[in-house]
């Protein structure tokens, strides 16, 4: 799908893409593809003069071939998180192209920031006449969603402590079940682990643009601005990191308290195998089949055999209940 945006009074207007492959205006200031056809590709390079990146080109991990300066244009790719509302959180790479005044970005999902920007750049005031400006309003907004993420994930992990080392928890009966516990933090974990993918590669492009401000048609003013958003999206990663320490001990604590269990458990059944062990030698002893047994015509012998069970089953009990292992 093909969607562009033409400058307004000093703001961002929509326009409809034409059914007939037909040019794009030229007054468009940014160009949005969402998993272009070929022929929708050939229109935004016919336009802006500079070539589309495939979609293999866009998942490259070296930064050469998400950086890069080509042709008068400037490609910038970076990994952002998508599917958060949705249940299915996930990654996906983003292409910016800044070539002139326009702005054309390239991508295969909805990252909810995108819409955000989009409302912010319609308001009237919003200055967005340019694809420069447009690029600034879209990350800032990139920068805005993840922090909220990161809030969401630290107000979870808040929410699993309280679960975990509530005092009533070391009552195990009606306890809440670990295992979904355990599920949540590693949803809360891998959740982490993409926001940390999605702020190093926030961080290098950043890094990669102030480098080359010119060509991608900022102004040097535009300079201040990227080491804002420099300093937002380190003290981000650095908040991440956190809360990723937060959730190893989180679960490390949940798997120490689900061994202590099992350990409980495991220390009940020796301790009614030690109980019951004078017993069952008691009860082998006369249960053996000889001749001579001078017990087995005792009219008393029964009930002895019985209460000498008992008092060697107490007894055991009791000292356990002494030395505290119970």
């Amino acid at each position: 799908m093909i969607t562009y945006y033409v400058a307004g009074d000093e703001r961002l207007e929509r326009r409809e893409p034409s059914a007939a492959l037909g040019p794009i205006p030229r007054d468009a200031v940014w160009i949005d593809l969402v998993a272009p056809t070929g022929e929708e590709a050939a229109r935004a390079e016919a336009l802006v003069g500079v070539e589309m990146p495939a979609r293999e080109d866009m998942q490259e991990i070296e930064p050469s071939s998400r950086l890069y300066a080509e042709n008068g244009a400037v490609y910038l790719t970076a990994t952002l998180l998508c599917g958060i509302t949705e249940g299915r959180p996930g990654t996906t790479p983003v292409t910016f192209i800044l070539a002139g005044k326009r702005l054309v970005t390239v991508r295969f999902d909805e990252p909810k920031s995108f819409p955000i920007a989009v409302s912010r750049m319609q308001r009237a005031g919003s200055h967005c006449v340019s694809g420069q400006h447009v690029f600034l309003t879209l990350f800032d907004s990139v920068i805005d969603r993840t922090a909220d993420i990161l809030e969401h994930i630290a107000a979870d992990i808040d929410t699993l402590s309280r679960t975990v080392f509530d005092e009533h928890m070391s009552d195990r009966r009606g306890a809440t079940d670990f295992h979904e516990v355990i599920r949540r933090i590693g949803r809360q974990g891998m959740l982490t682990n993409r926001t940390m993918e999605s702020l190093t590669s926030q961080s290098r492009l950043l890094l990669f643009l102030s480098q080359h401000i010119e060509t991608a048609g900022f102004t040097p003013a535009d300079n201040e601005t990227f080491k804002m958003m420099t300093r937002d999206v380190k003290a981000l990663a650095d908040h991440g990191s956190s809360l990723d320490g937060k959730i190893n001990f989180l679960l490390d604590a949940v798997l120490g308290l689900v061994n202590l269990d099992q350990s409980a458990i495991v220390k009940i059944f020796s301790v009614l195998a030690v109980v019951f062990m004078p017993p069952t030698l008691i009860a082998s002893i006369y249960g053996m089949n000889f001749d001579v047994m001078p017990e087995l015509k005792w009219v008393l012998g029964y009930p002895f055999a019985l209460s000498l069970m008992a008092g060697s089953a107490a007894l055991s009990y009791g000292l356990f209940r002494l030395k505290h292992w119970l």
